[in-house]
């Protein structure tokens, strides 16, 4: 296992690809972990293969879900490229208060330089919910509960949403720009977790049977309902349609490789693309709550999966990856003041005691900077 001097910082790390010891379910054996011992390098089927599956006829649009992000700002724009700006309708969802401003204008900016029709769902009411679970989280923190109570209404909205109001407009067939190096298998596993047969159907359930403050209003039903949704709807997931959806999903990734600093270059060129200071995930700022939750109880977040993946490609050194990694660490062990503030910001100041709780008792956290007045560093 890796020991680079960053242990009690961000742990024991797979030799490879860096992922921690801490995540079991990566068995780590002789310095390496499964995924890296079972990799292999996906293949992409290219531009052609692309055309010929779709199968636009004439007068036909597909529609594509965009989020802000590089990644979908730069298919949007490749897709344009090979089949037409009239043929390509962008959707993205915006969460009032939640949703990153930065990543709604970059999301306009493609539009206007693209010519490409762009619609935008508003979700007045998400805040609500990520308000009123947070509170919950705060009082019961549980890893497995991260995604489930503070998400409410986002993977629907992302995904059946923006995919019904598509058929609206006559489209059948939508392209989805999520990473494959951006795949976080933990969350799924946390639930299975929760289940005696290890099923996460049953270990969701048996989760939010643990809170019981969850049943207010329709929270508890948008929470089953976002449970059917990932990036693309668990149904249709390679593109089973046997339960009656009338639309087809495809995979950007399929057939296109994601180099991420080329893509970075890319839309700053072509779109003055800007970015926040979250190097991703940056157009949620429910994120950062996520990463406190993950890494406190932990010891890690979806970083540590997608700098894994770009250390299997390639893309990056092992050591550029636990830099970046025992940056995300400090940051989130001093970012105290910042939560406090966001708290204070959704009207939450009767929370400020269980965040400084938090911050005090979980155990990747050691303290964090409550209040402390102290910095940890990685030097």
């Amino acid at each position: 296992m890796r020991r680079i001097g960053y242990e009690e910082i961000i742990g024991t790390r797979c030799e490879k690809c860096t992922l921690p010891v801490s995540y079991e379910e990566a068995d780590h054996k002789n310095g390496s972990c499964s995924f890296c011992r079972d990799f292999k390098r996906k293949e992409f089927r290219g531009e052609e293969a692309l055309i010929k599956d779709i199968d636009l006829q004439p007068g036909e649009k597909i529609g594509i879900t965009v989020s802000g992000g590089k990644d979908s700002v730069y298919m949007w724009g490749r897709l344009v490229d090979i089949l037409g700006a009239d043929r390509v309708v962008a959707f993205t969802y915006y969460k009032d208060r939640i949703s990153s401003e930065v990543a709604l204008e970059n999301v306009k900016k493609a539009q206007k330089i693209l010519g490409s029709e762009l619609v935008i769902k508003y979700d007045n009411d998400a805040w609500k919910y990520f308000r009123n679970n947070l509170k919950i989280l705060l009082e019961k923190p549980d890893a497995a509960a991260v995604r489930v109570l503070l998400c409410v209404g986002c993977r629907y909205g992302i995904t059946e949403n923006l995919y019904r109001i598509g058929e609206e407009r006559g489209i059948s067939k939508f392209i989805s720009g999520a990473s494959y190096l951006e795949l976080a298998p933990f969350k799924e596993e946390l639930l299975k977790a929760k289940s005696c047969t290890g099923n996460i159907d049953d270990g969701f359930e048996k989760l939010i049977c643990c809170y019981d403050r969850l049943d207010w209003g329709d929270n508890l039903e948008k929470i089953r309902r976002d449970q059917k949704f990932k990036y693309k709807n668990n149904d249709t997931l390679g593109n089973n349609f046997s339960k009656g959806y009338r639309y087809k999903l495809f995979d950007f990734d399929d057939y296109f490789e994601n180099v991420p600093a080329e893509t970075e270059k890319e839309v700053i060129r072509r779109f003055d693309w800007k970015k926040t200071d979250r190097s991703w995930h940056f157009d949620c700022r429910i994120e950062d709550f996520k990463d406190l939750f993950y890494f406190g109880l932990l010891g890690y977040t979806e970083l540590d999966f997608k700098l894994a993946a770009m250390v299997r490609y390639e893309l990056i050194s092992p050591e550029e990856a636990i830099d970046e990694l025992c940056r995300q660490a400090e940051s989130i062990r001093n970012s105290y003041p910042k939560m406090e503030s966001m708290l204070r910001e959704f009207g939450l100041e009767d929370c400020i005691g269980l965040l400084r709780r938090f911050y005090k008792s979980a155990q990747y956290l050691k303290g964090g900077d409550a209040g402390e007045g102290h910095k940890h560093s990685c030097a």
